[in-house]
């Protein structure tokens, strides 16, 4: 059902509103600037600063693993990326879909090596979370787009 502009779903207990991309001009330019940081952090190869941008409860929820929780394991997550040659994430929002102190962004990224060369692409979905005023990574899910290689 459609109210407003934003779309709910309904339970016998609450009603929660989604609120439609349209509507979330001013936390998309905030989570815009947020993915910044995160990739101006993975080209100075510090995970460390990567792992600051997630919420203490946060997790790496990448394809093939199990998820990868709280800020030490993301660290080594993103650091072990970082090490293996990744020295560039382009990230592309391309949905956001927000209400009161989370928002869900859909989006498009590419990691490149030193020399500029694409080592992947593929698509992601991050919950985030408003701490203390800031956008901060609660979940965050991604896939590549490149197809395995063939037997």
């Amino acid at each position: 059902m459609r109210i407003n502009g934003s779309i709910c779903i309904f339970t016998l207990i609450a009603c929660t509103c989604l609120t439609t991309a349209a509507y979330a001009d001013g936390t998309k330019v905030a989570i815009e600037a947020a993915n910044g940081e995160f990739s101006a952090a993975a080209a100075k190869g510090d995970g460390a600063a990567l792992a600051a941008l997630y919420t203490p409860d946060g997790q790496v929820m990448p394809a093939g693993s199990n998820p990868i929780r709280g800020a030490e394991a993301i660290q080594k997550f993103w650091q072990g990326a970082l090490d293996s040659g990744v020295a560039a994430v382009g990230l592309r929002t391309i949905e956001v879909f927000g209400h009161g102190p989370t928002a869900t962004e859909v989006g498009e990224y590419e990691l490149r090596d030193k020399g500029g060369k694409a080592l992947d692409h593929g698509k992601y979905i991050v919950v985030w979370q408003r701490v203390d005023g800031k956008w901060k990574l609660l979940r965050d899910m991604f896939s590549t787009n490149v197809p395995p290689p063939k037997k």
